[in-house]
């Protein structure tokens, strides 16, 4: 009898965020079948022989920059279970309705990431949007009164774990060093932009203040 596993499921059983299965079906890498709803499914029997044919891999067989994200992209993830960073004082802001957005916001960093890297013509339009979550990124602060100081330093600290397990994978071997470097700017590319709309947003607001208190009457004095 079949055994027909959602989406979720699969990437869950694979190690790999729901998007990058998305990925590997839409290019052929492993097989998917459609409801008539529109959701996806996957045989579990086709699950098992890709786990089994990634683990006897040859060395020579380079993995794709997509495959070599998702993998930092779980070992960030599992980094940052086991050290959170809890003696940063931005951390300790959040409620448990903050550290959910967090995560929220987290995931779509990554999955914008993975998007810019790996989808070239696509790349003005992420790029776009990029600001977009640098912006929800501040209101996500704002809204617990984070300084600007501190949310830098937060959105720093993940972006560096998440680089961090980037080069120091074993199989980012089989680039070149211009690869490498390629690799990097793109990142910092990318990375920077959400940052600028960061910080843009934190500079409207106390524009937007200054505006309130220059309109605000005044008392005049006795």
């Amino acid at each position: 009898m079949t055994r027909w596993l959602t989406l979720s499921t699969a990437s869950k059983l694979l190690g790999v965020h729901p998007a990058t299965l998305r990925q590997w079906a839409d290019s052929g890498k492993i097989p998917s079948f459609r409801t008539p709803g529109g959701h996806r499914r996957f045989r579990a029997e086709d699950i098992r022989k890709f786990l089994v044919q990634a683990s006897h891999a040859a060395p020579e067989e380079a993995l794709s920059e997509d495959d070599l994200l998702t993998t930092a992209l779980v070992e960030t993830r599992r980094e940052l279970r086991q050290s959170p960073p809890s003696e940063q004082g931005w951390y300790s802001k959040f409620d448990e309705e903050g550290m959910a957005r967090q995560r929220v916001l987290g995931r779509s960093l990554f999955e914008k990431a993975i998007s810019y890297l790996t989808l070239e013509k696509e790349r003005p339009v992420i790029l776009e949007e990029s600001r977009e979550l640098g912006r929800a990124y501040a209101y996500s602060s704002l809204k617990y009164d984070i300084s600007l100081l501190d949310t830098v330093r937060a959105f720093q600290y993940f972006r560096q774990q998440l680089f961090r397990s980037l080069v120091s994978d074993d199989r980012s071997a089989g680039m070149s060093s211009d690869e490498l470097l390629k690799f990097q700017a793109d990142f910092d590319t990318f990375f920077d932009e959400v940052l600028f709309g960061l910080i843009e947003t934190y500079e409207q607001q106390l524009l937007d203040q200054k505006v309130l208190v220059e309109q605000s009457p005044r008392l005049d004095e006795d």
